[in-house]
């Protein structure tokens, strides 16, 4: 599972939903792909000065990058 998958079906059940409902032609947690997009954005941009930097930083674009075929 992606891991922007797995974010958006943890929030889906954070609100209380079933994450394989159907909701507009498709199941619950796709509904939430756009918040947890949303959020690794924000984190990305507060990424730690230093040498961590780069690897917070590609740790974040391989997430969203894995969320483009959802």
């Amino acid at each position: 599972m992606k891991t922007i998958e797995r974010a958006a079906r943890a929030l889906c059940k954070f609100d209380g939903h079933a994450e394989n409902i159907r909701f507009e032609g498709g199941p619950m947690w796709q509904s939430y792909v756009p918040q947890v997009r949303a959020l690794l954005v924000s984190v990305r941009a507060t990424a730690p000065a230093g040498a961590d930097a780069e690897t917070w930083r590609t740790m974040i674009e391989a997430a969203l990058a894995e969320g483009d075929g959802i």
